[in-house]
């Protein structure tokens, strides 16, 4: 067993901007290349899963179900880098118009947050 074991760390972006902090609409391409840049640079790499994956939820502010389409996203990384992972999710909520993001780590489930006002 590996003295650092790394961690799976899944998470979904929507391909969409969210309709209640934006226009809904698709992201560009400058979106996508962010992404990949930021996790090449803290991570050394990701997978992208193939297709988009359906989900719906509660819209914690108008009470709405909510449908969506998403590209998820895996990383293998140490327990130590995980908040740096969170870190880069705020930062995606921002890029990516979301209020907020999926992760689970390792099985463990939760929703990673940025302040829109917020610069990335």
């Amino acid at each position: 067993m590996s003295k650092n074991p790394l961690l799976e760390c899944a998470f979904f972006i929507p391909i969409r901007r969210d309709a209640n902090l934006s226009d809904g609409d698709l992201h560009s391409e400058k979106a996508w290349a962010w992404l990949k840049r930021e996790l090449f640079l803290h991570f050394e790499g990701a997978t992208v899963a193939p297709g988009f994956y359906e989900g719906f939820y509660k819209d914690p502010d108008t009470g709405e179900q909510v449908t969506d389409r998403s590209r998820m996203y895996i990383v293998a990384a140490p327990s130590s880098k995980v908040d740096e992972l969170r870190t880069l999710l705020a930062k995606a909520c921002i890029v990516f118009k979301q209020k907020c993001i999926y992760l689970s780590v390792s099985g463990d489930v939760e929703f990673s947050r940025g302040k829109q006002d917020d610069p990335p």
